[in-house]
């Protein structure tokens, strides 16, 4: 019989498959690789799960990235394979591949098998032993920093809403909610610094507060109205930007506001210290299905969470020993070398976190048309759309050496996938625009550096800083809402957030960050700024360049940088080398 740790098991709400391990003797001219068709039919299972679709509409013969693969996924697949196969495998092997049969391939070859040695057995996110305390992460600690100088203020908020059409039974919700907090530590998560280490304490799980409030008016039932009204306006704002005491919590507040009979919008606002997007994603699914059954009378059928944050915060603290995290040091510092700062208009008088935001959208149309692009150079929608940003700084700072800041998701490893808690990282990528390259050639460079930087993303950014005296100055920021299942028979659950990645607005992270959503109507886009750096209308107008430089690119992607800048709406470089000003304001959603 064979062992179960020879067996993998993909795991989908309703199915499971088993595949049979390959054995993982040491390496030797007696091992034998796993043949390509049973690499091949693994990954069509893989994908068929991943994405919810039958493996007869996946082709092993059709580039990943055209069939939907993005840098999540892949990061996902990736550390998947490696796990089955016992062959340490990168982010840029699986992209160099391009198709499920040349990657089955790949992997079946004896000249790739002997190049790679077996990964450890060694289950190195092994569950601590049971304790109400932990080091905090590498990210929490990171944010406690930022927090010092103002640690009530609402920059470290994350809020959103859910808007439920049809009939809510608000008992269940609350049931679903109170489950929630019992499953994920982070939910019942406080913060204590002593001694100069911040620690994380996990409390009993308490009864979740859920106070309803009723908007309806006297004029019948006019929930568009309503969420509009002003009285929605301030309680939505109340909510967002009231502190958070991270020292006795909770960090989660909920409020139920009755819009119409059969409109109702559950607002919620987490401390960033116990979430990021991907949480955020965990949560709604987990609420909708929670809501289900508690409905239907049954018990949750959720199986406890793998790991929970106090988990990854030890694994953290183990790995920086690590000759892993040595080698992601040794990248980072030849990798970021000689950086030149952004060169930006002079700063202002202000509130060094004052902020502002101009929004705009992108039909279903241009971002389809996006994706294709996207996909025929074998980038994900991510990449191209970033690559837009970096031409745009171009345009702004004359700049051909350009450094632009993500958020990656850091979830690669399976069991940290279901994880309720700050696990996000920061990324920087820098973007060779040296040369006046036509943009396909800018997004094949783009494509290739930004694989091996996301590569290379679990060292805590605070790390690589230290390799940037003058710190990050842009960010491009890409959230997607595709994936997240929030499907309740009988209703319909919309996500409603004032910003694309469920920020507070008024506040800003770097001197400029592009922060974008994508979800079934198209692209949300929105510029976050510094108002020590920016004008409204200085803003507005990139925000329109952006816009524009989409619908050029899209059109004729083989045209040069310099003429795709040669426009009414693009930022013009004055004589002394700054951005030229301009006047009035555009609507940035023309």
């Amino acid at each position: 019989m064979r062992d179960e740790k020879d067996v993998v098991k993909l795991r989908a709400d309703d199915r499971e498959v088993s595949w049979a391990r390959p054995s993982r003797p040491g390496l030797s001219e007696s091992r034998l690789p796993a043949h390509n068709v049973t690499i091949e039919g693994w990954v069509v299972e893989w994908l068929a799960l991943h994405w919810q679709m039958p493996t007869a509409s996946i082709d092993t013969r059709r580039p990943l990235v055209e069939q939907g693969l993005d840098s999540m996924g892949a990061m996902r697949l990736t550390h998947d394979l490696e796990q089955w196969l016992g062959l340490p495998l990168t982010l840029s092997f699986l992209w160099e591949q391009r198709t499920i049969e040349s990657l089955a391939r790949a992997l079946a070859s004896p000249d790739t098998l002997f190049t790679l040695s077996p990964v450890s057995e060694a289950n190195d996110t092994a569950r601590g032993l049971a304790s109400d305390t932990a080091p905090a992460s590498s990210g929490q600690r990171r944010l406690w920093r930022l927090m010092r100088p103002v640690p009530d203020s609402p920059r470290f908020h994350v809020h959103f809403g859910l808007r439920f059409d049809g009939p809510l039974d608000v008992d269940s919700l609350r049931l679903g909610l109170q489950e929630l907090v019992r499953r994920h530590e982070s939910l019942r998560t406080t913060f204590h610094e002593g001694d100069g280490a911040l620690t994380q304490v996990v409390s009993p799980a308490s009864r979740l507060e859920l106070p309803v409030v009723d908007l309806r008016g006297g004029g019948g039932d006019a929930p568009e109205q309503a969420l509009g009204s002003s009285s929605f306006r301030a309680m939505n704002d109340a909510q967002a930007r009231a502190p958070f005491d991270v020292a006795t919590g909770p960090l989660m507040r909920a409020a139920l506001v009755i819009l119409a009979e059969q409109t109702h919008v559950l607002l919620v606002t987490q401390h960033q210290l116990i979430t990021d997007g991907p949480s955020l994603g965990v949560f709604g699914r987990e609420l909708a299905s929670l809501y289900r059954v508690f409905q239907a009378g049954v018990p949750s059928p959720l199986a406890p969470p793998a790991r929970q944050p106090a988990d990854v915060a030890r694994w953290q603290h183990r790995w920086s020993t690590s000759d892993a995290a040595r080698q992601q040091r040794e990248y980072w510092r030849a990798r970021l070398e000689g950086t030149p700062p952004l060169s930006l208009p002079s700063r202002r008088a202000g509130e060094e976190d004052a902020g502002g935001l101009v929004r705009f959208e992108v039909p279903v149309a241009l971002t389809a048309a996006w994706k294709s692009l996207a996909s025929t150079e074998g980038a994900t929608l991510f990449t191209a759309l970033s690559a837009v940003f970096a031409a745009l700084l171009r345009q702004v700072s004359g700049q051909e050496d350009v450094l632009v800041g993500t958020v990656v998701a850091n979830r690669g490893r399976r069991e940290l996938r279901d994880v309720v808690g700050l696990l996000s990282n920061t990324v920087a990528l820098r973007c060779d625009l040296t040369g006046n390259p036509s943009f396909r050639e800018l997004l094949r460079r783009h494509r290739l550096r930004t694989t091996e930087d996301l590569g290379h993303q679990e060292l805590p950014f605070d790390e690589v800083a230290t390799s940037l005296p003058h710190g990050l100055q842009a960010a491009c920021v890409f959230e997607s809402a595709t994936g997240v299942d929030l499907s309740i028979p009988g209703m319909s659950c919309t996500l409603l957030s004032d910003t694309p990645d469920a920020s507070v607005p008024g506040f800003a992270r770097h001197a400029l960050t592009l922060l974008l959503r994508e979800d079934l109507a198209g692209l949300r886009g929105a510029f976050e700024y510094a108002s020590a750096v920016f004008q409204p209308a200085e803003v507005e107008r990139l925000a329109r360049a952006y816009r524009h430089l989409l619908g050029r690119i899209v059109e004729t992607p083989d045209a040069r940088l310099d003429e795709l800048a040669l426009s009414d709406e693009a930022p013009r470089q004055a004589p002394d080398g700054g951005p030229e000003r301009t006047s009035g304001t555009v609507d940035s959603n023309a």
